[in-house]
């Protein structure tokens, strides 16, 4: 069954294939699935236990996998994916000093110091319910749209929570607060940049990558820049709409930024340069799914959960620039 739940929710519109982009066959397939799950769902397995486990185990594996694999958040940030009831702390030690002294004289000593965080954990999730007749006259399509939706959304809150840490470490009384009345300039993603990489440490694997996020309205404006980019890149850029890098930042536009009204949670002049080690974030365990039918009504319950934490313990590593001619 989870071939099924995987094709109708892979091939919805908006969710990985455009209806533009579809073939024939994958619309037969799709179309065969949403059929196949229907005719399961209005004969004898809706009364069947195992038929309700098992849609409840495709759920959990299809949400889950989107979940984890399609976020671009732990490309450009440390994130981590960890047992259940797993601790994740963050240490950090300092004070260890290297002394000169003539051949066979004393070496001063020096204390290390150990600076500990353990990661705040939340649970976040979703518990939806339908009509049991209304269920069952279309029920492919009402669990295409939980998983469609609740990825989608599961994905979207974890965006929202890291920035809104972000936002709480980088307040505009911050001198890494960056007000660009009249528009940001170059000149000043170029000093974020050279902030930002100033203060991020390289690790055991190398240099911390370096991002600029934001949505369309500031990232585009930085392909407009006179310089930076070669101009096949620049070309690349405005025919595909990725901006790729700019002086070794990643740029990235974020996509997935409206909440459950559709109303952004970012906003739309905030262009954010930041390191990768800015914060730490972790997700536990994996998705936990319930179902259940109510005894006094025909209603029929879907709920899903999964811990998320996360701290942003190096505030210095960004830089937060809000574009004044640009409406939030």
């Amino acid at each position: 069954m989870t071939s099924a739940i995987a094709s109708l929710a892979s091939n919805r519109a908006g969710s990985g294939v455009a209806p533009w982009a579809q073939t024939p066959e994958t619309v037969k397939a799709y179309n065969e699935a949403r059929d196949a799950l229907n005719a399961r769902a209005r004969g004898a397995d809706w009364n069947d236990p195992e038929f309700h486990r098992q849609v409840a185990a495709d759920i959990t594996s299809v949400v889950d996998y989107g979940f984890v694999s399609e976020s671009l958040f732990p490309t450009y940030l440390n994130v981590s994916t960890v047992g259940e009831f797993d601790r994740v702390t963050v240490r950090e030690r300092r004070g260890l000093k290297v002394f000169y002294t003539s051949r066979g004289g004393y070496i001063e000593e020096s204390q290390i110091r150990d600076e500990l965080w353990e990661l705040p954990r939340d649970t976040m999730g979703f518990h939806v319910s339908e009509h049991i007749d209304k269920l069952r006259a279309n029920f492919a399509d009402t669990i295409e749209s939980l998983v469609t939706l609740g990825r989608a959304r599961l994905e979207g809150e974890v965006h929202r929570r890291v920035l809104q840490l972000m936002q709480a470490a980088v307040p505009s009384t911050a001198a890494n607060y960056v007000n660009a009345t009249t528009g940001i300039t170059q000149a000043q993603v170029n000093a974020a940049i050279a902030t930002v990489k100033d203060k991020v440490r390289p690790d055991a694997q190398g240099m911390v990558p370096v991002t600029i996020l934001g949505r369309a309205q500031v990232t585009d404006k930085i392909s407009d820049f006179s310089f930076g980019f070669d101009p096949e890149a620049v070309s690349e850029i405005r025919l595909k709409g990725r901006l790729g890098t700019y002086r070794g930042a990643s740029v990235v536009t974020l996509h997935n930024y409206r909440d459950e009204e559709d109303q952004a949670f970012v906003p739309a002049n905030e262009l954010w340069v930041f390191g990768g080690d800015v914060g730490k974030f972790a997700l536990y365990g994996g998705l936990q799914v319930k179902q259940w039918d109510e005894n006094t009504v025909d209603y029929r319950h879907y709920r899903a959960r999964r811990d998320f934490g996360g701290l942003v313990h190096h505030p210095e590593q960004a830089v937060r620039l809000v574009d004044g001619t640009i409406t939030p």
